[in-house]
């Protein structure tokens, strides 16, 4: 066969095996350690963040913002309108109202499932029709204090009694724009 005797003694098997395996333990050790999802501490949050956020737009117009920083959420709703060159400003601001009606906001959230509602297209099969537009356009944005993730529903009263998302997600807006309480915020 070979003689390998003329080779220089790096190229001793015991050695390529020993750094193989080396190599070995120190890509796992690695891949491990940056794979392992990253623990915020719970003494320390993030300063500015909340625990929990919802954003819904509806038709671009119409603004809700809600966060949850311990056990209380707060919400500001923001109007918008086209000024007369047809660009998009704020027509009136609005915040939470320190009262009773948002006791229950936590709860109602939870019940409605908001955080895991999927997006129109995978319960429908539904796809845009380029030939109508929509009337109502429903835009989320949800951080659930792990992950954030969006979803939109499209004129969702066609297919309400077909789907318990399409109910939620009209029975969140419904309750936001009319049992909630907010105070008006000066714009100047």
């Amino acid at each position: 066969m070979f003689d390998l005797s003329p080779l220089p003694k790096m190229f001793d098997i015991r050695r390529l095996f020993f750094l193989f395996g080396l190599m070995v333990c120190v890509g796992w050790t690695v891949s491990c350690a940056s794979s392992q999802p990253k623990k915020t501490s719970e003494s320390t949050p993030v300063p500015g963040q909340p625990d929990e956020r919802i954003s819904l737009n509806i038709n671009e117009a119409v603004y809700f913002e809600f966060e949850k920083s311990d056990t209380v959420w707060t919400g500001s709703l923001t109007l918008y309108t086209l000024n007369e060159n047809d660009e998009k400003v704020i027509k009136n601001k609005y915040v939470s109202a320190n009262d009773s009606t948002w006791n229950d906001f936590d709860a109602f959230v939870d019940f409605l499932d908001i955080y895991e509602i999927p997006p129109q297209h995978q319960i429908e099969g539904w796809a845009p029709n380029s030939g109508q537009l929509p009337r109502r356009v429903y835009s989320f944005e949800v951080f659930n204090g792990d992950s954030t993730r969006s979803f939109s529903y499209q004129d969702p009263m066609q297919g309400i009694r077909n789907y318990w998302q399409a109910q939620n997600v009209l029975l969140f807006s419904t309750f936001v724009q009319n049992d909630l309480h907010w105070q008006e915020v000066s714009l100047n």
